[in-house]
């Protein structure tokens, strides 16, 4: 059964603009970054690391590459996703940090409503067959 949810002016504009320029629908766009934003979250991948792999660092693509293909435990502890609980608390921690000033709420996207404007989005077939997620 679909929830509904409050979400930032910023976090809903990001989420139409990407969504229209991939056809998907703003509840679609937004499932779909929640989905992504989980995985990475459950592969001990933080924000700053994305960032830094979008930017194109090597470093940063070589340790993820090495965490990924490692046995597990061998290159960093993962950080074990617990869920909800641990999504509200890690939201919370954020809020409290840009409340305080430590962070700026633009910090909390993953890219900036510039970059979202000038990306070029291009859709194709899935490497197997299937529903994705």
């Amino acid at each position: 059964m679909a929830k509904s949810i409050r979400v930032s002016d910023g976090i809903y504009d990001l989420a139409a603009a990407a969504g229209e320029a991939v056809s998907r629908s703003l509840a679609e766009q937004v499932e779909y970054w929640a989905r992504l934003g989980a995985a990475l979250d459950a592969a001990g991948i933080t924000m700053e690391e994305s960032l830094l792999l979008l930017q194109g660092d090597r470093g940063v693509l070589d340790r993820m590459l090495t965490h990924v293909t490692a046995a597990p435990g061998k290159t960093r502890r993962r950080q074990r996703f617990t869920g909800a609980a641990s999504i509200a608390a890690k939201n919370a921690q954020l809020e409290r940090e840009v409340e305080r000033g430590e962070r700026s709420p633009e910090s909390l996207f993953l890219l900036s409503q510039e970059q979202l404007k000038t990306a070029i989005f291009t859709q194709r077939a899935p490497a197997k067959p299937g529903k994705g997620w």
